[in-house]
């Protein structure tokens, strides 16, 4: 088998000395045949020993495992010396004792799964496979590097899930057996990082092109019983019947198909995978599943913020699954639309994909139906082709305008609001003239606006 590295990289690793091995996801990948992953390195020596060339430059990125990054003629490497770990009781991520180490073998079994630790030597052009990685590669398997790979690192459950799915690999019976044993080294792993595994596995069909990589991912999470230490509002999903009228699977196993169904487009998977989980809220506390958009965005903002996610992705979930249900049997009337258009006009494509994603989940929805122009994509087609003033600075008046004529602090607010609602309802009242005689009529001073409930 050969292992494909262009020719100014080679050299330069080549100069490095006859014992730097290329390591990891570059060689598993490129036996695979798969896109080619960033370079990492390893050797006996410690990387401020490496004897790099002219112009190279190093930095340190962790000290303590000895880490450094190198940078060499625009390509970036990632050097590690060989060492072993030890960790604490629990899935700590960290190793609590790090020691280096001269043996490739020791290095190789202190790394997650086998094909993982095959080594490639430049220089020499030789495969170094001492834990029988290559096979796993042809046999398209994962199996754990050593009988404690859970136990030491509780990261590598979620890492286990994602590689399965990203390269399409079945997951060897002791090493699937004992990751199911160890899910709770789970509960010991930063948010980050279970974020961070969790958006991968959301996306893994676009990594290799794997198809429903992703769908598989989710799936082997809850094989393995690990959203009870990722997203345990999802296990109470799990065998929640739906009405079978309207679904064909439970809840959970309709959230994982609607993430199968839903784009690559940002956020919008996060939000199928969440959109229903406020469903068993709802039939726990009022025995049915109405209202459950807004129960599951209240449950997405808590999920999202347990996980650490920015503000602006929880914002964006949390509306999405609280707004996937408006006008779901199509009898609004069109003002009301226009102005929903109007006032998610920024996620109008996603929440359309998350809808059609949610009807393709149910399991009895037509495929080509589904597909066609959805009533809010028509109402916005239809609203631009008028020129409605979709922003409201695109109103024919002003803030200043408003206090020429007036008006004061809050109530200028609430006199653009409601002009701004007028003119997309019927853009042609988005004129100067209009606007003003309509405005004279509004109040003009805060305290003599209506009391909002």
């Amino acid at each position: 088998m050969k292992i494909n590295i262009d020719e100014k990289s080679a050299k330069f690793i080549s100069g490095l000395g006859e014992k730097v091995y290329v390591v990891g996801g570059y060689v598993r990948n490129s036996l695979c045949g798969f896109k080619r992953t960033d370079i990492d390195l390893a050797g006996p020596i410690p990387a401020l020993a490496l004897d790099l060339p002219p112009h190279a430059s190093m930095t340190m990125v962790n000290h303590r495992m000895g880490t450094a990054q190198i940078n060499y003629d625009g390509i970036k490497y990632e050097y590690t010396p060989f060492r072993v770990e030890v960790y604490n009781p629990g899935g700590e991520h960290t190793p609590a004792r790090v020691s280096f180490t001269t043996d490739l073998v020791s290095d190789a079994q202190r790394r997650d799964f086998c094909c993982n630790a095959i080594y490639y030597n430049v220089k020499a052009d030789e495969i170094v496979d001492p834990l029988g990685g290559v096979r796993d590669v042809e046999q398209k398997i994962l199996r754990g590097c050593n009988k404690r790979v859970f136990e030491s690192d509780g990261l590598r459950l979620l890492r286990l899930v994602r590689l399965a799915s990203e390269l399409g690999f079945k997951i060897e019976g002791e090493t699937a057996r004992s990751a199911a044993a160890m899910n709770k080294q789970l509960a010991d792993i930063t948010s980050e990082r279970k974020r961070t595994e969790l958006d991968k596995i959301l996306h893994a069909d676009r990594v290799n092109g794997v198809a429903n990589a992703h769908y598989r991912g989710l799936r082997l999470l809850k094989q393995l019983d690990l959203w009870s230490y990722l997203i345990p509002e999802l296990k109470d999903c799990d065998g929640l019947v739906q009405p079978e009228q309207y679904h064909k699977y439970d809840v959970l196993e309709h959230s994982f198909r609607c993430v199968l169904n839903a784009p690559p487009i940002h956020n919008v998977r996060l939000a199928a995978l969440l959109h229903d989980v406020g469903k068993a809220y709802c039939i726990k506390n009022f025995g049915n599943f109405h209202g459950h958009e807004k129960s599951s965005g209240i449950a997405a903002r808590i999920i999202l913020n347990r996980l650490r996610y920015p503000n602006d992705v929880i914002e964006q979930v949390v509306r999405l699954c609280s707004l996937h249900m408006y006008d779901m049997r199509g009898d609004a009337r069109e003002s009301k639309i226009r102005l929903f258009v109007a006032k998610n006009f920024d996620i109008l494509d996603k929440l359309v994909a998350l809808i059609r994603a949610d009807k393709l989940a149910t399991g009895m929805a037509d495929p080509q139906e589904t597909a066609l122009p959805h009533r809010f994509e028509t109402v916005r087609e239809k609203m631009i082709n008028e020129g409605a003033p979709i922003l409201k600075k695109s109103l024919r008046i002003s803030g200043k305008d408003l206090a020429d004529m007036g008006f004061e602090s809050e109530a200028i607010s609430a006199a653009l609001d409601e002009l701004w609602r007028e003119c997309i309802i019927n853009p042609k009242n988005n004129n100067p003239e209009w606007l003003k005689k309509v405005a004279e009529r509004l109040p003009k001073k805060p305290a003599d606006l209506p009391i909002k409930k």
